[in-house]
Parts: structure tokens; C-alpha cells; sequence
């Protein structure tokens, strides 16, 4: 027994090296969909093991029988087509290739259970897994499915066929061998699915979980759009990833990763005419298939997914809510996005928009914790911040970097005469010239009733002094008005630059305020450098 079995295996073997290339090898007799990122190294290996097992057991017939050949062909992922899964024979003429479900003997079966032939004529229909059948005397084929639903009508389903010289019957006793295997295969492939969905099932539990709990760690929203690419490659391994945010008939990226330019983040795309738009106008994620063939462009105006095999939108929406955002993958593979993906990805992107509403509740909070709720600048906790921030980039790159403090003069006198709201209107019109004059990485306060702050990075106490000589001019000029009457406008700065006037955080504020107070001591309406006083 050792030796015929040690023949057919090399027999077996010779085979599958000779079609190394052929892509219905799949690890199991169905279509699996691309999840193979989804079950673990041990049972794929216990999978593995069921096609050795479906190989002995085709053989032990082969030979039991006498045939010549014993195939088990099975449906694949291409609609209407059979493919060689395993088999015993001592031909060296088996077609590996895909079989058409119609074509030969084989199509007989279409609306039978089983069909058996002896003597095989040589007018009968060809064996579609020969290249030659002359020499077949008698042939058995017997259809096998997977639940007590046929399965042929969805594309799911085995053919074990059976061919040998000998032109007799087919006696009792063979065909209860051959639905007894056939019954075996079924059993060992039943148990095999369920260990291996089951896998699956835990894997994508798995996934999700660690994709959420990424996500569960992030509070502000760039935090967030980062966490939730990081929870996205958790499933899937694509090329390129990239989160856009919807504003009104717009969308803006906001995040992107893979081979791409920086110039596309916070650069907005219209809506009309793109994947992007379809998906926030139907809710949906699309396509409805991954691959290349699309006919819309994915992002109006850019070309960049459209040069990928597969791309996948998804909308971030919470039930009856506005769509906040779209999730894009591309990647240069055929559909790699199977259904098991996708329905992961759905899950993540759930709670990606919870997330991202959460995000912007909580910048918001943060904002209004650093903004003056009546200037609309920062707030004397954010001056304190950049104050000590900047401090500490000079330290880091041996800088320099300036404080102006000033205050508006004879302030108490407008707010007896005039009331406080025209006095918290003469606050709003002094903050406005504050935005004008400050730079990007400059920062511009409120800290005080009427008393503000202005740091300037990369500046030494001329450019300051220039800075509050053009602010005060600004203010000078305001033309502001109470019950018809002009009201004359002026402020007071003092200027104090890091390192000329000191080295120290703390002097520094306070060689600003003195300066302030030599202006206001000098008159009022004019800005005093601390350097100049000493």
C-alpha cells in the first residue's frame, strides 16, 4: 500500500508543480472573498490539512474502484465556472484550468443530483477535465453541496466525478462507496467552514475592538482623524488612507497618509460630479464593488484615487445625522475590500463620526476655556501659555522675542460717561486693531479689563517698539461715536524684549508693565521701551 500511495502522491504532485500559476488552489472549495488577513496562521493551517485529507479519500476511492481518475471540482469566485480542487489520477492529461458548469458530461448535471454512464460512448459528451478521453470506459458524477439548500443556484457547490477504462455497470455497492465519500468530503468541509468562519468572525471582533479602542484614546480633532486611520489599518493595509470633512457643498482633507503631497491636506474639492459627493448624497458607501472600472471620478478635481485598482468611500454618519465626513482607501490591488472589510470598516467608521462630533464639542470647550468671550482673542490663561511657550523656543534656539502691554487710557471715565455697553464696544473696536497688526505665531490677549498683551516671536524691542508705535496710531485713528458724539480713543504700551531687557520670564512681564507705566506717567498716548528707560 506504501508504494501506490507514495506513486499517486508524486503522481498528485507533479501536477500542482506543473500549474504553480493557476489561482483555484483556494484554501477552501469557497470563495472566501479575499478575508485571508482574517484567519489566523493555525487555521489556515487546519484548512490546509482538509484538502490533504480530501486528496487520501479521493484515492482510497480511485483505487477501491479501480478508475482511472476521481476529481472533485468545485465553484469558484467567477459566476458559472468549475475549478479542479483535488483529485487521484493516473493520467497525466488533466486541464486545470476553469471549467465552464455547461460544458461536456459535466453540464448534464445542471438539474440532476447524480448521472452515472457505462458504457461511456466515444459520441458522448467530452470529460471537460481531459484533453483527451478516448480510453474512458464508464463514468459516475455526483453532485455535492454544503446545506440542505442547492447550493448550485448560488454558485456554491462540488462536482465528484468518477471515470474508468472498465465499461460495467456501475453496481450497488459502488455507488453507496462513492455517497459514502462523497458524504465524508461534505462533513469534513462543513466542520472546516465553521471553524474557519467562526475564526474569521473572532478576528474581526478582534479588529474592530482594537480599532475603537485607538480610537476611544483621542479627544481633539486632528487627534481623532489620526486615530482613526490608525484603527482603519488595523483591518486593512491599503496605500492610501485619507479622511475629508463635509462643509455645506464642499469637502476638505484633513488627514491623508501613503505616497501623496502634503499640498492636498486642508485643500477643499467640490462635491458635484465625484464618488465623494454620491456617497454623502446617498448615505452609502460606494462603490458597491472595489475594483477598476469606475466611471466617476472619486474626488472632483483630483486624480490621485483614480489611478488605484481599488477604492472605497465611506460615509461618516450617526442614524438621521448630516454626513460629517468620508473615509477613502485606494489601493493598487484587485478587490481588496471584500464584503467581510467593508462591513468592519462601516463599524469603524461609526464610530469615527461619533468621535469627530465629540472632537469638535471638545474643541470648542478648549476654545472657549482660551478666548475672551467679548473680544474674540485670546484670554489671559492662553497669554500665560504662549508666554511661557515662546519662552522656551527662545531658550531652545537662542532667540529673541518680545512682550507689549498696554491698556486703553482714561478708560474709567468713558465707562461713567458713556455706560459700559459703549465701553465694551470701545473694548471689541481696540481688540479688532490687535488682529490687524499680529502675525501668524504671534499672539494677541485680553488680560485685563482694559488691558492687553501682544507677544511677538523672533523680534527684538525696535521691531516691537514699531509694532506698538503702528498699533497706536490704529487706535488714535478710530473714529468711534455715542449718541452722536465723537469719542476720542487713545492707549498706552510698554515694551519689553527677551534677551535685551532680560533673561528672566517673570522680570520681563514686569519690565513691560513698568514700561506701560512710564507711558501713562509721560502722558498717555504713546509706547515706552523698557531698554530705554535703562
Amino acid at each position: 500500500m506504501t508504494n501506490w500511495f507514495s506513486k499517486l502522491s508524486g503522481q498528485r504532485q507533479q501536477h500542482y508543480n506543473d500549474k504553480t500559476k493557476r489561482e483555484s488552489l483556494d484554501v477552501l472549495p469557497f470563495h472566501l472573498e479575499n478575508c485571508s488577513g482574517l484567519i489566523s496562521p493555525d487555521r489556515l493551517r487546519i484548512v490546509r490539512q482538509f484538502r490533504e485529507n480530501v486528496e487520501s479519500l479521493l484515492e482510497i476511492l480511485r483505487v477501491t474502484l479501480d478508475a482511472t481518475s476521481v476529481v472533485l471540482l468545485w465553484s469558484g469566485p467567477t459566476t458559472g465556472y468549475l475549478s479542479v480542487y483535488a483529485f487521484s489520477s493516473s493520467r497525466s492529461n488533466l486541464i486545470m484550468d476553469k471549467i465552464s458548469v455547461s460544458s461536456g458530461i459535466i453540464g448534464i448535471l445542471k438539474d440532476r443530483h447524480e448521472f452515472f454512464l457505462a458504457p461511456y460512448h466515444r459520441n458522448s459528451p467530452s470529460i471537460p477535465y481531459y484533453s483527451d478521453s478516448s480510453s474512458v470506459g464508464s463514468f459516475f458524477s455526483l453532485s455535492l453541496t454544503c446545506s440542505e439548500s442547492d447550493q448550485r443556484k448560488t454558485g456554491n457547490y462540488g462536482i465528484l466525478s468518477i471515470d474508468r477504462n472498465s465499461s460495467a455497470e456501475w453496481t450497488t455497492g459502488d455507488r453507496r462507496l462513492i455517497t459514502a465519500i462523497a458524504d465524508q468530503i461534505r462533513q469534513h468541509l462543513l466542520l472546516s467552514r465553521d471553524l474557519l468562519f467562526t475564526d474569521i468572525e473572532r478576528r474581526t471582533l478582534q479588529l474592530a475592538f482594537d480599532g475603537v479602542r485607538a480610537l476611544n484614546t483621542a479627544l481633539d480633532l486632528e487627534s481623532v482623524c489620526c486615530a482613526a486611520i490608525q484603527a482603519l489599518k488595523f483591518i486593512v493595509n491599503a496605500d492610501i488612507f485619507a479622511l475629508s470633512l463635509i462643509h455645506n457643498e464642499s469637502h476638505e482633507i484633513c488627514y491623508i497618509t501613503g505616497d501623496t503631497s502634503n499640498s492636498l491636506l486642508n485643500k477643499r474639492f467640490l462635491l458635484e460630479d465625484s464618488l465623494v459627493g454620491q456617497v454623502v448624497k446617498y448615505r452609502r458607501v460606494l462603490p458597491e464593488t472595489t475594483s477598476s472600472g469606475r466611471r466617476i471620478t472619486t474626488v472632483n478635481g483630483l486624480k490621485l484615487f483614480d489611478t488605484y485598482k481599488s477604492v472605497l468611500a465611506i460615509p461618516l454618519l450617526q442614524e438621521d445625522q448630516p454626513v460629517l465626513g468620508v473615509l477613502i482607501i485606494a489601493d493598487q490591488r484587485e478587490d481588496l475590500l471584500s464584503h467581510q472589510y467593508r462591513n468592519m470598516l462601516e463599524m469603524i467608521a461609526v464610530q469615527v463620526a461619533v468621535k469627530i462630533e465629540l472632537a469638535r464639542s471638545h474643541d470648542k470647550i478648549q476654545q472657549m476655556a482660551i478666548t475672551d468671550p467679548l473680544t474674540g482673542i485670546a484670554n489671559r490663561r492662553a497669554f500665560q501659555r504662549g508666554l511661557a511657550a515662546m519662552y522656551e523656543r527662545a531658550l531652545r534656539r537662542t532667540g529673541s522675542f518680545s512682550l507689549i502691554i498696554c491698556d486703553i487710557d482714561f478708560f474709567k471715565r468713558v465707562n461713567d460717561v458713556y455706560g459700559h455697553p459703549f465701553g465694551d464696544h470701545v473694548i471689541q473696536q481696540v481688540a479688532c486693531q490687535f488682529r490687524d497688526v499680529v502675525r501668524t505665531g504671534d499672539l494677541a490677549a485680553r488680560i485685563g479689563g482694559e488691558e492687553f498683551a501682544i507677544l511677538l516671536e523672533d523680534t527684538e524691542s525696535s521691531g516691537a517698539l514699531d509694532v506698538a508705535e503702528r498699533l497706536r496710531k490704529k487706535v488714535e485713528n478710530l473714529k468711534l461715536f455715542c449718541q452722536g458724539e465723537v469719542v476720542p480713543v487713545t492707549i498706552s504700551l510698554g515694551v519689553a524684549a527677551f534677551p535685551q531687557s532680560t533673561d528672566n520670564r517673570e522680570k520681563m512681564f514686569n519690565y513691560a508693565d513698568q514700561a506701560l507705566y512710564s507711558a501713562k506717567k509721560g502722558g498717555r498716548n504713546r509706547s515706552v521701551c523698557w531698554n530705554v528707560l535703562n
